[in-house]
């Protein structure tokens, strides 16, 4: 018999691991003893999107949560262009909706203050433990990425994201960012990341990319992998359907690395500078974004990250 967190036995199929990431409790509990008692545990579940009883076990398999750490891209100081722009109208049109923390990123000591195990901010608190992604936008090189004061080098990287896959969840690392695992360097950096962080996976881009058509790529992976019953088992789908349906990612070298599955590097697809994709893939959807990305399109669309 497994002890509920209000003091009553209740058989282990009937219990399962509260957010805080230490009280086991029974569903009728969480749904009569918790709102009560602790509101705002409650709360913090109900943002994360965890169905209350009878459906508790129903609850989505992943976390609807993204990390966002980001650079700036210019040094325009009326003008800020941001992946968050696009990300918080897009994360409202995702069920349950997506919660997406940012910040912006500017040195080695700022990644470690904010990533690091023990002592990083998404380690000292217990709401971000269970994020399934962490989204660094950056500018890039093999191995590297750049921000406006420093050059991150591949053992800062591997140092700041090392044991990240003992959290107890499964997490990916999601490099938005120019050539990051591109050519043998690339390809080297990619395997001792994923040895040194423990992660599921890496995803990141192996060629100068238009910074458009890769947040579009970026955004339609994450609709996809967001919404999918079970998104760790059908990693490898979910990618390569990304490549499939929006043609431009084809061209931009997307690569998705996996821990402990054999990685053979693939030239990208030829496409025509005049093929389009579909205007279905045109995502997001939203008034607010399609002004957003009609701006950006119009002012700086040949940002390369």
């Amino acid at each position: 018999m497994a002890t509920c967190y209000w003091n009553h036995d209740s058989p282990p199929a009937d219990t399962y691991l509260c957010l805080d990431g230490k009280s086991a409790v029974c569903s009728r509990c969480c749904v009569e003893k918790c709102p009560v008692d602790t509101p705002a545990w409650f709360s913090r579940c109900a943002q994360a999107g965890h169905p209350t009883w009878p459906a508790v076990r129903a609850r989505p398999s992943v976390a609807p949560k993204l990390v966002c750490l980001e650079s700036y891209w210019n040094q325009e100081l009326f003008r800020t262009l941001s992946v968050k722009q696009f990300f918080e109208p897009f994360a409202e049109l995702l069920r349950p909706r997506l919660q997406l923390a940012h910040r912006f990123v500017e040195s080695e000591r700022g990644l470690a203050y904010y990533a690091q195990r023990p002592d990083g901010l998404l380690w000292q608190l217990p709401e971000s433990w269970d994020t399934p992604i962490y989204y660094l936008a950056f500018h890039g090189e093999p191995g590297t990425v750049k921000s406006v004061l420093d050059r991150i080098g591949p053992e800062i990287l591997m140092e700041a994201f090392r044991g990240y896959g003992s959290s107890g969840y499964r997490n990916l690392v999601y490099f938005a960012a120019c050539n990051v695992v591109s050519g043998a360097e690339g390809e080297k950096f990619a395997r001792d990341f994923l040895e040194a962080s423990g992660c599921r996976a890496i995803i990141g881009y192996a060629a100068n990319v238009d910074w458009m058509d890769s947040l579009l790529t970026d955004m339609l992976f994450f609709q996809r992998f967001y919404s999918n019953p079970d998104p760790w088992s059908n990693l490898a789908q979910i990618f390569t359907s990304v490549k499939e349906d929006f043609r431009p990612a084809q061209t931009l070298g997307y690569t998705l690395v996996e821990a402990n599955v054999p990685h053979e590097p693939r030239e990208p697809t030829p496409l025509s500078q005049t093929e389009k994709p579909p205007r279905s893939e045109m995502i997001p959807d939203s008034a607010e974004a399609r002004d957003n990305l009609g701006a950006a399109k119009a002012s700086d669309c040949e940002v390369a990250k």
